[in-house]
């Protein structure tokens, strides 16, 4: 069937010939499918338009392969509205095995309390509840690996707590011993500076770290400190705190034998396990992700759709949990001797961040073909031509092909070997894509299977093995992709080998043609870069499956023969000295003034002076700054005589520790956790009040109650995913409510307005909700007025330092190469300091959900225009992953290579430093807030000089002898549809930007 649309162009073209669009919709091909189990090469038919039963039957062969279930799993109508259906598929999965393990764990902690001989054995100290208190921290749901970890957390920070507290207590006791009020005065002060600055060196510590284990070893830590000095300074006691600290170890001791001992016995998990699970699910999800990617890039269909979007971060959420069980891995196979196992497993962990990637860039393709398409179908519709659009073009397709589809039989169906049938041609641009979907669509449907098969495969099996079938895969992937690279080679030399290459047209036709046939050798080519990661990843396995006969290695206890680990920045900063270089910089801090020079030894120091002075703008450092005054101003009401009875009676002690828990680095974070820290507060004092009302003295019912109400708490602990600290809020405060009354009940404790041996259970739970209340509302005034970090400040500081980082790895040029001193070789560098530009924009996507929550005069927080901005930002990382990907295709350059980029060095250079120029202008707009100029730097006319260079080389090649391949111009021009993809996205950033901070106003320019 031909359109009446395609009619003039034909006419150029012999009468034989046919359209690739007419073609595309009237047969079915056939291809040659490589099973990855066998390796044995099979024929399937295969339609452009719809699913053959070859096809179905493929999937059907794959989905049964799969490892795991589906990543996006279905819940049938029922299930969603049933409560009960709910409650049973609750009690079924393993969320309620680890809601069970990690209760009973606290209810085995709590019978410490509530047995008097188990109790007594803990010593006189009223804080007993500890021992509860450790469970609920270092949870039973937890894996072997973490467990250990979490031991060894405990084990530093009691050791570091115990050695604070005895060493300032020492030194107070030298003042405190004397009858001079002064020296006593002096005692306390030692003591609370030395305590102070000890909580503040904890919470440095914990920002630095960065990770939820080490954190609530940080919390126990602090809570030492403050009971062993704080505490027993307010009460005036001069020794050293040897029994307290007897108290507490035994105390912490005993929590961590009671979660150790469930997580072991009970339904004991592995990180190992988890880790091969989350491999597999990896795999999986990789295997659909490559099904959509692929069917949109032949079906002319659009990636960015809910269903995509959510199967995307659901990947993100993987890797997310790859890093964290790899780490918790490493504990079991190090304590085991198996390093050389935990070095494979974190190869194939790292191999799974590269594939990510790769599939990044691969998304990117299709968006390039999309705007493409779309580029011609906006030409042809503003065209008086009488063109319809692509949309109608394809519709007409789908209908040529159901009429078709009714009496097709063996006589549609075409071999698709090494036959091309030289009468399809391509009469315009659009055109050429249905060219190579023409000739390479079966192929790419073929070799895609086989690749998705093999993820679905990969990589261990339910005993967690690695699969036997591996080399037979990587056989298979072998032969798919030489298949495979050899029919995209003639596909990409018969688009290049079409008329429309040869006919004399405007410079803008011949540059859209070269960027079609660049965006499907760009696709093609991420293709088999994504399969060549893959074999890496085989050949991992295939290690991994012979390493249980390797000898087992402690290497990790000899420390004093550990390797320099390269620094990580170093790619980085050796770009920044070249950058640096280019733009005729000199760093200041290497610059010295004739004057200043004739005063060495002043200078040296004033620059040291400015050293440590440049410390104290860390976020980390200031953060520990703002603790320690803070804990000073509470603490201090502990040792004035005229409050020391108000800070022990209302156990102001209880509102420090809760203030060095909630203190956040920024006001969003602070604010978030103070908003649940006080209602969890509420509930879990308002639940041990009424318990102890309805079961006292009764110690089983109180034991069961707490059991039973654990459930829910460590619920939220366990499945939520940003505030599951609230559940831990709300068992904490049931915890000291009722277990720290008991504990004063059976003891001998002094009569307070607490009630004595007969507790006063309602002012115990008023005391600690408004203890931990005022403490929090002290952290959130501590967190808004001293060194104030905003999460919305720093959101803006990150885009600022995001995309100035960007601009500069852009302007050292993608296609920068080095010579390597003994071949002598130009080896393309490719695009570097990609890990940190990731690491940075995790960290952004977290700021933007606190940064909602602060305090803002000026109105809600523009919470839709920051997630473009992170929304276009991330496109241009996943450009920045496409052009990497294809460099890494072959990264050596041939001399002709090398020529021809040496003759593009100023224009490219150009381009460069003027798409720089605009990241540069983002990065200044958003750290000083200040509006953008109404005109900023244009690339047209520099990329338009590139291009008319590119396209003077190209035709002095076809008019001389050939010293480029077509696989050389799919390089060049796919960096230039790359630079298109960035300049486009820097458009809209610029155009957010504009609507975030206006225009030019008089507020602007005053001083």
């Amino acid at each position: 069937m031909h359109h009446e649309h395609h009619q003039p162009l034909r006419t150029v073209k012999s009468i034989g010939s046919v359209s690739a669009s007419s073609k595309i919709g009237r047969s079915r091909r056939s291809s040659t499918v490589i099973l990855p189990e066998t390796g044995q090469k099979v024929q399937k038919v295969y339609s452009y338009f719809e699913t053959t039963p070859d096809e179905r039957g493929l999937e059907e062969r794959l989905m049964a392969s799969r490892s795991t279930t589906s990543p996006l799993p279905e819940l049938s109508e029922a299930s969603l509205r049933s409560p009960y259906q709910r409650f049973i598929r609750y009690l079924s999965s393993p969320v309620f095995k680890g809601d069970l393990k990690a209760s009973f764990a606290y209810f085995i902690a709590s019978l410490a309390v509530y047995n008097r001989t188990i109790s007594d054995l803990l010593g006189v100290s009223d804080s007993k509840h500890l021992v509860c208190t450790t469970v609920v921290y270092f949870h039973a749901t937890r894996t072997k690996g973490s467990m250990i970890q979490s031991l060894i957390f405990v084990c530093i920070s009691l050791g570091f707590a115990f050695t604070v507290s005895v060493i300032a207590t020492y030194i107070s006791s030298l003042f405190l011993t004397k009858t001079d009020n002064f020296d006593t005065e002096v005692g306390d002060f030692i003591q609370l500076i030395i305590s102070c600055a000890s909580l503040g060196a904890i919470s440095f510590v914990k920002l630095w770290m960065n990770q939820q284990t080490f954190d609530n070893a940080c919390s126990l830590s602090a809570i030492t400190v403050i009971a062993c000095i704080i505490k027993e300074g307010s009460v005036g006691s001069s020794g050293l705190p040897w029994a307290k600290i007897k108290s507490i170890f035994l105390i912490t001791l005993t929590g961590c034998v009671c979660s150790v001992g469930t997580n072991w016995l009970l339904w004991p998990t592995s990180a190992e396990t988890n880790l091969k699970n989350s491999l597999n699910e990896n795999m999986d999800m990789l295997s659909v992700l490559l099904k959509r990617v692929s069917q949109s890039f032949l079906r002319f269909e659009n990636l960015d759709s809910p269903a995509m979007n959510r199967l995307v971060d659901q990947h993100k959420l993987n890797l997310i949990s790859l890093k964290e069980t790899l780490l918790e891995a490493k504990f079991e196979l190090y304590l085991t001797g198996r390093e050389y196992e935990y070095q494979l497993l974190e190869k194939l962990v790292q191999s799974a961040n590269r594939l990510a990637m790769i599939r990044a860039g691969l998304r990117r393709s299709v968006d390039f073909k999309w705007e493409l398409v779309h580029q011609e179908e906006a030409a042809a519709e503003s065209s008086t031509t009488g063109a319809v659009s692509i949309k109608s073009f394809q519709s007409d397709l789908y209908n040529d092909m159901v009429e078709l589809d009714d009496n097709s039989s063996e006589e549609n169906i075409e071999e698709d070997e090494d036959d091309y049938d030289d009468d399809v041609v391509a009469f315009d641009s659009k055109e050429l894509f249905d060219l190579f979907v023409y000739h390479l669509g079966p192929s790419m449907k073929s070799f895609s299977f086989t690749v998705r098969q093999i993820l679905a495969s990969i990589a261990f099996d339910e005993k967690h093995n690695v699969v036997s079938l591996v080399p037979q895969f990587t056989e298979s992937l072998k032969a798919a992709r030489e298949l495979f690279d050899t029919r995209q080679s003639k596909a990409i030399k018969n688009l290049y080998d079409q008329e429309l290459f040869k006919q004399q047209t405007d410079f803008d036709t011949k540059l859209h043609q070269e960027e079609v046939t660049a965006s499907c050798g760009n696709f093609t080519y991420l293709l088999l870069e994504f399969s060549r990661e893959l074999m890496d990843n085989l050949a991992i396995l295939n290690e991994l499956s012979k390493a249980s006969s390797h000898k087992r290695t402690f290497g990790f206890l000899k420390f004093w023969d550990r390797k320099k680990r390269k620094n990580p920045e170093s790619t980085f900063n050796g770009m920044l000295e070249h950058f640096q270089i280019q733009q005729d910089f000199s760093p200041l801090s290497t610059t010295l003034t004739t004057e200043e020079s004739t005063h060495t030894f002043l200078t040296a120091c004033k620059r040291k002076i400015w050293q440590i002075y440049r410390l104290f703008y860390g976020v980390d450092v200031q953060f520990g700054i703002r603790v320690f005054f803070g804990t000073l101003v509470m603490a201090i009401f502990g040792y004035l005589d005229s409050t020391k009875e108000y800070f022990n009676g209302w156990h102001s002690e209880w509102g420090i520790v809760a203030f060095c828990i909630i203190m956040n680095k920024s006001v969003g974070g602070t604010y978030m956790t103070f908003k649940w820290r006080f209602f969890g507060t509420f509930i879990g004092a308002m639940a041990g009040y009424l318990t102890w009302v309805l079961f006292y003295p009764n110690r089983f019912m109180m034991a069961l109650c707490g059991f039973l109400f654990a459930l829910p708490c460590f619920h939220i602990i366990l499945t939520w995913t940003y505030i599951n600290g609230y559940g831990r809020f709300i068992l904490l405060a049931y915890n000291l409510t009722i277990l720290y009354s008991y504990t004063r009940s059976i003891g001998k404790s002094p009569d307070t307005i607490e009630g004595g041996n007969d507790p006063m259970v309602f002012q115990i739970g008023l005391h600690r909700f408004v203890g931990v209340s005022l403490g929090s509302l002290w952290a959130l005034i501590v967190t808004m007025t001293l060194f104030p970090c905003s999460a919305r400040s720093r959101i803006r500081r990150g885009l600022s330092i995001l995309w100035l980082r960007m601009g500069i790895v852009w302007h050292s040029g993608p296609l920068s190469y080095v010579v390597d001193p003994d071949t002598r070789n130009c080896k393309l560098i490719g695009i570097r300091d990609r890990k940190t530009i990731h690491d940075i924009m995790d960290e952004l996507s977290i700021l933007l959900t606190q940064a909602p929550l602060e305090i803002r005069l000026k109105g809600p927080f523009p919470t839709e225009i920051y997630s473009k901005l992170l929304k276009s930002t991330t496109k241009i990382i996943d450009a920045f992953e496409n052009m990497n990907s294809v460099i890494q295709m072959d990264t050596i350059l041939c001399p002709n290579e090398y020529s021809v980029l040496a003759i593009l060095h100023d224009e490219v250079a150009e381009l460069e430093n003027r798409v720089f120029l605009i990241f540069y202008m983002l990065a200044s707009a958003m750290k000083l807030g200040f509006p953008l100029a109404n005109k900023p730097a244009s690339t047209e006319h520099a990329k338009k000089r590139m291009l008319l260079k590119l396209s003077e080389v190209r035709n002095r090649i076809e008019s001389e002898n050939p010293v480029l391949t077509n696989k050389d111009f799919v390089l060049l021009y796919s960096y230039n549809l790359v630079t298109n993809s960035v300049i486009k996205e820097l458009d809209v950033l610029l155009k957010l930007v504009a609507e975030l901070y206006g225009m030019v106003s008089e507020d602007t320019l005053a001083m």
